[in-house]
């Protein structure tokens, strides 16, 4: 047997239970092998073991084994060529804002690559989005908007599910509120990054309350109706969560703080 072999049949004994629990053999085995892809446990280009090696491994039929498969390929971690194998792609071509992706990298060490991409996205999207909004929203969408805000502003600092779930509509409203479709898509697709992101962190920051503060400043700006305003308060509000983000993903790499004072894309 090689190593990677052994490595994952080491692996064999820790299939995803506590949060997995629930969840079939086929999304136990996708998610155990998309991890250890995403980690570099398989490294890109690297080859899978066989079908029958990984049904051996994990106690699976093939039928199970090759759904497994279907899944990770079509996030983009895999690939399968005749007579080559099953191959990992490089990552550039994996789909890491895909939902059960992002939900999987929550639970593994945070790639800072990744963190800080998502970080830069942000800025360039939200704040633009913010701006839309301040011209566009009607006045459904404020109170789309104003009630997350008051989600928030009540959800106990402690109850990580509900400040999430409060800010991810926070901001999900906003991308809709701008009346773009494209952002308003995006706003479906941005509701998982935000969670991923907003997991790495917790409700009980030190920044929590300049958090919650800032958030009512993006309100009150598209309420108002400045557009300027709702762009650059939107992005002091993306930099506050950035350095807790940045420092979360620092502190999992063990690695010395980055600067971000000049990370800014606009």
């Amino acid at each position: 047997m090689d190593a990677a072999t052994a490595a994952i049949d080491q692996g064999k004994q820790d299939l995803p239970a506590g949060d997995g629990a629930n969840l079939s053999l086929k999304d136990r085995i996708a998610r155990d092998l998309g991890q250890r892809i995403l980690v570099g446990t398989y490294a890109q280009h690297a080859v899978l073991p066989t079908e029958a090696e990984l049904c051996v491994i994990y106690g699976a039929s093939r039928t199970a084994l090759r759904d497994a498969l279907l899944t990770l390929s079509a996030k983009g971690l895999i690939e399968a060529r005749k007579r080559a194998g099953t191959r990992v792609r490089v990552s550039s071509e994996w789909n890491r804002l895909d939902a059960q992706v992002l939900e999987w990298m929550r639970d593994i060490e945070p790639d800072l690559d990744f963190v800080r991409g998502l970080i830069e996205a942000r800025l360039v999207i939200e704040p633009a989005a913010a701006q839309l909004a301040a011209r566009m929203a009607t006045s459904g969408d404020l109170a789309v908007i104003e009630a997350a805000y008051e989600a928030m502003r009540i959800a106990p600092e402690d109850d990580l599910a509900a400040c999430l779930d409060a800010d991810v509509r926070f901001h999900t409203a906003i991308l809709r509120a701008s009346r773009n479709p494209v952002f308003a898509n995006l706003g479906n697709m941005l509701a998982a990054a935000l969670s991923f992101s907003f997991r790495l962190t917790t409700s009980a920051t030190a920044n929590y309350q300049q958090t919650l503060s800032a958030h009512g400043d993006v309100l009150e700006a598209i309420r108002m109706r400045r557009v300027d305003d709702a762009h650059d308060q939107m992005k002091a509000l993306i930099g506050i969560a950035s350095n807790d983000l940045l420092a979360v993903a620092r502190k999992g790499r063990h690695q010395q703080p980055v600067s971000t004072a000049s990370a800014d894309p606009i």
